[in-house]
């Protein structure tokens, strides 16, 4: 789960204020749109409320649009999530992180223009400034299926890059911030993670995040994610 660390100062306290988990009594799911079908996740506030509210306001704001998979490693991981994706380059797939306009909502953002204003009465350029959530580590396993939050070297450095495993990786368990899991169309990410790549698991053909919709409760699920929902076994992804 490599990623360049961009310390973002002070700043990083800003994602307190923004990220509002939502109600824990309702299901929150995210249908992700890919060149390859649909996966329907269910989003678990209760075992990461921060992560989950980042995952769904950067989601409900085209924040993952058009961003690829840049990362397929069979028997681990599908990765995506990173807007630097989107570029012609792939030397720089992996190293990118939400700005600090990206997190904050429409409401917010006049603050932070205000900052800039004052900045640039002082000469000061824009703010570019990444930023990363606190850790939110849990009783929740990394076993196949499980949508977990990537991350660099420290534990508070996750952003908006995101992995779902394709089997179990029992070394990331407290060490990585897990925030839902697949509750249909495994067989899309296993299509995915098995789609040829070059030396650096990114795949040759871009495997593209078309969007991702937020669903609240299960009126928007259709005819089969309804039947996976209600063959769906939370138990087995926490530890007892």
């Amino acid at each position: 789960m490599k990623m360049r660390l961009i310390p973002a100062a002070a700043l990083l306290a800003v994602l307190t204020l923004v990220a509002t988990a939502p109600a824990a009594d309702a299901q929150t799911f995210a249908r992700m749109h890919t060149g390859h079908g649909d996966i329907l996740l269910l989003l678990e506030p209760d075992d990461a409320p921060h992560h989950v509210a980042n995952f769904v306001h950067l989601s409900r704001s085209g924040f993952y649009d058009g961003t690829t998979f840049h990362r397929v490693v069979p028997g681990f991981m599908i990765q995506g999530g990173d807007p630097l994706s989107r570029d012609a380059s792939r030397r720089n797939d992996g190293t990118g992180y939400p700005m600090l306009a990206d997190v904050l909502t429409e409401e917010e953002r006049p603050w932070l223009r205000k900052i800039e204003e004052a900045l640039a009465a002082r000469g000061y350029a824009p703010l570019q400034v990444p930023v990363n959530l606190k850790a939110e580590f849990s009783r929740a396993r990394h076993v196949r299926g499980t949508l977990s939050m990537g991350r660099a070297q420290g534990p508070d450095t996750a952003g908006s890059q995101f992995f779902i495993c394709v089997a179990a990786a029992s070394n990331l368990n407290g060490k990585y911030s897990a925030f839902g899991h697949v509750v249909h169309g495994m067989d899309v990410v296993d299509a995915i993670v098995n789609v040829p790549r070059d030396p650096r698991d990114n795949p040759v053909d871009p495997v593209v995040v078309e969007r991702i919709d937020i669903l609240e409760g299960l009126d928007g699920l259709d005819e089969d994610e309804l039947a996976a929902w209600e063959q769906d076994d939370r138990a087995s992804v926490i530890e007892p």
